[in-house]
């Protein structure tokens, strides 16, 4: 992103912004030291107390954290006005870091005891969901600028909407017993809904923006991001159905192709922005942004054989299915976010310390508000650290799980230290030496 494009009249404060980015880094260094502690517990349940609570420690606390943060940033950028309140995105964050706390801690030995803290974190979450959709809703009636970027935002929160409450009535469920169904099957609703709804809707919104901006690429065919949505979600939607009745498992499959389908041509679009970049040089944000394109292709490998699996390989269906769980959290969403922070965050402290004073003193460049080698170390351990996850629970060696989990926790260690190093970089500008006759 250019500075000028982050320097709009309409950017949010950067204090409301930066401590999305700050505790956001501190839930990925807890679930990761959580997950090296206890990756075995994996082989037990993919649904099991431990589990649960690192998985929403991640899915909550790091995935969302972000990118409700990066979207009061980029909704500005992308509708081309101001957010339309601060206080309801302040609010959000309250009420996530709250119920992120409340609900992971409330999985931790059980996840059908402690049911009030549950509720009561659920409750907090579904808040701060709320807010999110108010803001993206009341942001996007204010705007002149009706693109299909836009849509898939403002559909991306209706999903957030749903995966959300029926987040809260899986859990009364376990207590009221409302429909006689598997919490598994219920689960995989769930995480279906929002990776591939909400997370995988807004990425498609927000990365049709922001992908050609930062390769520099014009002239693209909106055509096909038009379909990517129509698409996708008519998929999703069958998804739903076909999983909620688990005998049709031909819809199911069938829908999870037709979403296949419409996401190829998110990706089609964006291949196109890549061909045809003038910024022939990718950055480190951009490499890692690259690389989790490429986690991103293995989550498909790995749902379309969890669907296929359950015909001729059942003992493969879980590993298989925890894989595709893991490609798109820990591969796509996290290799992403460590690539779009130092696209976005070091821009906006760089604009908050430095923009009155562009052409007046001699100030540092955004990349020099953070370290290149720390960065370039964790695109190394991130990447490690995924592949020897997956092979662990593939194979179902502890030791190999341990040991991928290890670099995730040091991958986590490496961007806390570089997030931390940017929110507090301090006015380093030198007033400019100018000639006397």
């Amino acid at each position: 992103m250019s500075a000028s494009s982050l320097s709009t009249q309409n950017a949010p404060s950067p204090w409301l912004v930066v401590p999305f980015y700050v505790w956001g880094a501190l839930f990925f260094i807890t679930a990761s030291m959580l997950m090296s502690l206890y990756a075995d517990q994996i082989f037990i349940s993919f649904v099991g107390p431990k589990i649960l609570t690192i998985t929403h420690l991640f899915v909550l606390g790091w995935v969302s954290m972000i990118i409700f943060g990066a979207l009061y940033q980029l909704i500005p950028v992308v509708m081309e006005v101001k957010l339309y309140s601060e206080k309801p995105a302040f609010f959000s964050m309250v009420m996530l870091v709250i119920g992120t706390i409340m609900l992971s801690a409330s999985f931790w030995n059980s996840y059908i005891a402690g049911t009030y803290l549950k509720h009561i974190g659920g409750v907090f979450v579904i808040l701060a969901a709320l807010s999110v959709v108010f803001n993206v809703l009341m942001t996007s009636r204010n705007t002149a600028n009706k693109t299909i970027e836009n849509l898939f935002i403002i559909v991306s929160s209706v999903w957030l909407l749903f995966t959300v409450l029926f987040g809260l009535f899986i859990i009364l469920n376990l207590n009221w017993g409302w429909v006689h169904k598997s919490n598994v099957d219920l689960l995989k609703i769930h995480v279906i809904v929002g990776l591939l709804g909400w997370f995988m809707t807004l990425v498609m919104g927000v990365a049709s923006t922001l992908l050609p901006m930062f390769f520099i690429a014009h002239q693209l065919n909106k055509s096909w991001i038009r379909k990517a949505l129509i698409l996708s979600n008519i998929g999703l939607s069958g998804l739903v159905i076909g999983l909620w009745f688990d005998s049709c498992h031909l819809i199911t499959v069938a829908s999870a192709l037709v979403w296949v389908f419409g996401f190829s041509f998110f990706l089609r679009y964006n291949f196109e922005a890549y061909k045809k970049r003038l910024r022939k040089k990718l950055d480190i944000g951009m490499k890692l942004t690259v690389w989790a394109f490429v986690s991103l292709l293995l989550f498909f490998v790995f749902g379309l054989m969890s669907l296929f699996a359950s015909k001729c390989c059942p003992s493969m269906v879980s590993p298989l299915y925890i894989n595709f769980v893991l490609f798109l959290i820990l591969g796509f969403f996290t290799i992403l976010i460590l690539g779009q922070m130092y696209k976005t965050l070091p821009f906006i402290v760089w604009l908050w310390r430095y923009q009155g004073k562009v052409g007046k003193y001699k100030i540092p460049l955004p990349s020099d508000l953070y370290s290149e080698k720390v960065a370039n170390a964790h695109f190394y351990t991130a990447i490690s650290g995924l592949a020897i996850l997956s092979a662990g629970i593939l194979t179902g060696l502890s030791l190999v799980l341990y040991l991928g989990s290890g670099l995730i926790t040091l991958t986590s260690l490496l961007y806390g230290y570089n997030t931390l190093k940017i929110v507090l970089h301090r006015d380093h500008s030198q007033p400019l030496q100018t000639n006397k006759n």
